[in-house]
């Protein structure tokens, strides 16, 4: 339900080369600006619970607003999974009318931690008032947002408020990872393209000079240490796909990242080498080579999340 609010681009997801660790998520931490500020409103809303718990909310009467405002009202002090510019970013989400304290929409985690978090996406070219509550953000921290009152509508519509009172909301930050798989880079084997990254995470194929191998086929070539995708899920993912003659069916790195679906959604998505990425980790990337009959194609997946 919630998806509705966040931009195509949000929901359908770079790795900077040779920059990894502590070091480039402080660096990213450094020069991370956030658009959204605190105000009168979100810096008087009443937060009780812990993280990752459902919060309980109070929210003070008659403080009018104009424009939008976030307060981190729970900081970690790791600071190395910064929610910076073109990250993807696993939350939380509680929002509620501050005139009636009705509770409009709660994210599933928030009652069960094993379920998967939401996702949003930090851009600026998708910028939007839940992206923009978060960035700068990190892991572990707790955000309240108040929305302007021509925001607040927007969203309390699509969450069926009848009110007319400001919405407010409380996200938690699960996670905050970059755009692209990270991971231990492996070796392809005999019979696949050439995979190779630009400085920013983004993949090409290289095709070799011989006939595609038949049937569908399947190797990790970045290897992260993620929960490992269920059949249930759904994938987040950027895709590359390339046609044997080296037309491109498919470049998410161009129009954004997409939701895949679950293995059972296959029929209606026509994403065909959705049952490949079941078992791979999230973060990996996963080199698909597809030959059933039509056109034989090699898709690359950069598995960025699941919901």
């Amino acid at each position: 339900m919630l998806r509705r609010i966040i931009p195509a681009t949000a929901v359908t997801a770079l790795l900077i080369a040779g920059v990894t660790g502590c070091s480039a998520q402080q660096n990213a931490a450094a020069d991370c600006t956030p658009s959204m500020g605190p105000g009168a409103l979100s810096d008087n809303v009443v937060v009780l619970g812990e993280f990752g718990h459902a919060p309980q909310v109070s929210v003070p009467k008659g403080t009018d607003i104009l424009t939008s405002q976030r307060t981190v009202v729970s900081e970690n002090p790791d600071r190395s999974d910064i929610a910076a510019e073109q990250t993807i970013v696993g939350v939380n989400m509680a929002f509620y009318d501050s005139e009636s304290a009705d509770t409009l929409y709660a994210s599933p985690g928030f009652t069960d931690p094993k379920l998967p978090s939401e996702y949003l996406l930090v851009s600026e070219a998708a910028a939007n008032p839940l992206s923009e509550a978060v960035r700068c953000a990190a892991a572990g921290d707790r955000v309240v947002l108040a929305l302007s009152p021509e925001e607040g509508a927007q969203l309390g519509s699509q969450l069926g408020s009848t009110g007319n009172g400001t919405v407010v909301g409380v996200i938690d930050v699960v996670s905050a990872s970059p755009l692209a798989a990270k991971g231990k880079t492996r070796g392809l084997p005999n019979g696949y393209p050439a995979v190779v990254t630009n400085e920013n995470g983004i993949p090409g194929v290289v095709l070799p000079p011989s006939a595609p191998p038949t049937g569908t086929t399947s190797a990790t070539r970045i290897e992260a240490d993620g929960p490992k995708v269920t059949a249930e899920d759904g994938v987040i993912a950027q895709v590359l796909s390339v046609s044997w003659d080296g037309t491109t069916e498919l470049n998410t790195w161009e129009t954004g990242p997409q939701v895949l679906g679950t293995e059972a959604q296959i029929p209606e998505s026509g994403n065909t080498f959705r049952t490949e990425l079941t078992g791979a980790a999230v973060g990996s990337q996963v080199v698909v080579l597809e030959n059933e009959g039509e056109q034989p194609r090699v898709v690359v997946v950069d598995i960025l999340g699941v919901n």
